[in-house]
């Protein structure tokens, strides 16, 4: 009978902590755990799993040592299992947005953010206010260089069309429309995070300029937790940035007149 070395203990012990990680995170993602619930397994798993990954390392050496090939497998592999819980985060958020202020609504506008409306019936109790914080969250935003290109969108096309077009993207992108007023250049939409399903809100407003084109602005708030760990600012660079290749296709497309001439004055309008 062939016995097994006990620091297969370890491995065990690994699979264990993963499996409840992986399935509080399912449980989380198909509404059948709180979030504040799902968090503690995710913390206190993840945190038990370093421990046996660093008691792994331990036992690792001491296999070496000692020639013990089972022994030096079994925590070379617990080692690794245990780096999952930092490896998988640090992957999908990346180490930058670690840093970021713990502050999960982000605007193009801080001083006039758009507001919330038809969304508010979908939030819960519980959920993260849906009234911006003010000055102290957008001097949090401000702060930060990481947050520098947040800034509102100048489109060369009229309210109605702009926001037909960000219907467009919202859609492509994944985001359910709750809202939609283009004539009022006006959207609400939800969009889900990809790794555990957290619905997160946006907000988009079109306004006139005086120059015939239109100003875009997008809020983005999450529902739940304190840091958004830079999703909210993601979100919304990938929109205003598919949104202006959208619009700028749209404006060239609308300018080109083949039986007159065509002049570009210095704001960059094209007229004939």
């Amino acid at each position: 009978m062939t016995h097994r070395h006990w620091s297969r203990a370890l491995l065990w012990a690994q699979w264990v902590l993963l499996t409840a990680i992986v399935f509080a995170g399912l449980a989380l993602r198909f509404g059948l755990l709180h979030f504040g619930m799902a968090f503690k397994v995710f913390t206190y798993a993840g945190l038990a799993a370093l421990a046996i990954a660093l008691a792994g390392l331990f036992v690792f050496v001491w296999g070496v040592r000692s020639h013990n090939v089972d022994a030096r497998s079994n925590a070379l592999w617990a080692v690794l299992l245990g780096l999952l819980p930092v490896a998988v985060p640090l992957m999908t958020v990346g180490k930058d947005n670690f840093s970021v202020p713990r502050i999960h609504d982000i605007s193009t506008d801080t001083r006039n953010p758009p507001q919330y409306r038809a969304i508010l019936a979908l939030r819960k109790a519980g959920d993260n206010s849906a009234e911006y914080g003010g000055e102290p969250v957008a001097r949090l935003q401000r702060g930060v260089d990481v947050y520098a290109d947040i800034m509102p969108l100048q489109v060369q096309l009229p309210v109605v069309r702009t926001t037909e077009l960000a219907a467009e993207v919202a859609e492509e992108l994944g985001w359910k429309l709750v809202s939609y007023q283009p004539e009022r250049g006006y959207l609400e939409a939800v969009d889900r995070t990809r790794l555990l399903g957290f619905s997160d809100d946006i907000v988009v407003r079109v306004q006139a300029e005086d120059n015939g084109g239109s100003r875009v602005d997008v809020r983005s708030s999450s529902r739940v937790g304190v840091s958004d760990l830079g999703a909210n600012a993601k979100r919304i660079r990938v929109f205003l940035e598919a949104l202006h290749h959208r619009a700028k296709s749209v404006h060239n497309s609308a300018s080109v007149r083949l039986w007159g001439p065509v002049y570009r004055n210095p704001l960059g309008w094209v007229s004939v």
